[in-house]
């Protein structure tokens, strides 16, 4: 089975790394926008900083976005996890692995593809309150969940 805490801290990595490539983003679009020049072609001067602006923001949603997610998975580092699922269980199911934790996706970790989920997510949503043993369905497929961690 998968090591839990180091699994846990390669998704901590991953969301620092997130948040650290959108802040590099946001200063790239402030600067670009600052140094946009007044032109005599109308109004590019304004466009082209609007533009920078529009990409800043959006930049600045997902550093938000990734923080909160961090905040998120910041509060499962301890979390023991007995015989039910529960948010920050490794689950292993019809030899699938899955991390209820934050959303992420699939990740590779130490060659292993690790799906990564919100425990909002309908498929942790399935999940959650099972125990080994349990079946749950997804898309007409039949999961037995084999491993807890």
């Amino acid at each position: 089975m998968i090591d839990k805490k180091t699994l846990f801290e390669a998704c901590k990595n991953m969301l620092l790394q997130r948040i650290a490539d959108g802040e590099k983003a946001m200063l790239d679009a402030q600067e670009a926008a600052n140094s946009e020049e007044k032109s005599s072609m109308g109004d590019k001067y304004e466009t082209g900083r609007a533009m920078s602006q529009l990409a800043r923001d959006m930049s600045a949603r997902q550093v938000f976005e990734n923080k909160q997610e961090l905040a998120n998975l910041l509060k499962l580092e301890n979390t023991k996890t007995d015989k039910t699922i529960v948010q920050g269980s490794v689950v292993m199911a019809n030899e699938k692995v899955f991390y209820i934790a934050v959303g992420l996706g699939v990740i590779d970790f130490n060659g292993t593809q690790v799906t990564v989920l919100s425990p909002k997510a309908p498929l942790a949503q399935l999940m959650l309150g099972k125990k080994a043993g349990d079946l749950f369905e997804l898309n007409k497929k039949q999961f037995a969940i084999e491993q807890i961690n």
